[in-house]
């Protein structure tokens, strides 16, 4: 019992010193450059993705659109960092008989890909939000450290009418939240 309580206490401490996120490259159909921002939370816990422009619509058709962004944070070293859990939301109106589907995935080379998937059918026209919460955290490498991958896709297969799905907003207030787990090397 005391060495599960060691383990959790090595878990839960977050590297001296302030954390910065870089982006090393963003691309993709959903965040045309400029459309996305990058911020770390001041307690070193979590960092946020924002999109202003990451909207996707069908009419009649399948449409989809995503986004690939490429990060490095850089902390102390003797530490590594992964994925606790990622809260990430929306606004949905898909019509009677439309479907629409936000998928997210993370991964740092030549390490496990973390995958998750919600769908969402018609007739909706409300905000969605979904928390994701791995079995366990894949936390990246103790040395050589490599970039965060994260991808997000949104897919709407409409009927008559337009139905769409977005990851954004006009006031900046839709982001998706990386809640990180630090652990000591």
């Amino acid at each position: 019992m005391l060495a599960a309580a060691m383990a959790l206490v090595a878990v839960a401490v977050v590297p001296p010193g302030p954390v910065t996120v870089e982006v090393v490259s963003v691309g993709g159909t959903g965040c045309p450059q400029g459309t996305t921002n990058v911020a770390m939370s001041e307690d070193n816990e979590a960092f946020t993705v924002t999109y202003s422009d990451f909207l996707v619509q069908a009419k009649g058709s399948e449409a989809k659109k995503s986004c690939t962004i490429e990060l490095e944070l850089n902390h102390a070293d003797g530490y590594a960092y992964g994925i606790a859990a990622t809260d990430y939301r929306g606004f949905a109106s898909l019509e009677q008989g439309a479907k629409g589907t936000a998928r997210n995935s993370y991964h740092f080379p030549g390490f496990p890909t973390r995958h998750s998937m919600h769908t969402y059918q018609g007739p909706m026209s409300d905000n969605w939000q979904v928390t994701d919460k791995p079995d366990s955290v894949a936390h990246g490498p103790c040395k050589d450290k490599k970039p965060l991958s994260i991808e997000t896709e949104l897919k709407v297969t409409g009927k008559r009418n337009v139905s769409f799905m977005t990851m954004d907003s006009t006031d900046s207030s839709v982001s998706t939240t990386y809640r990180l787990q630090w652990k000591k090397c």
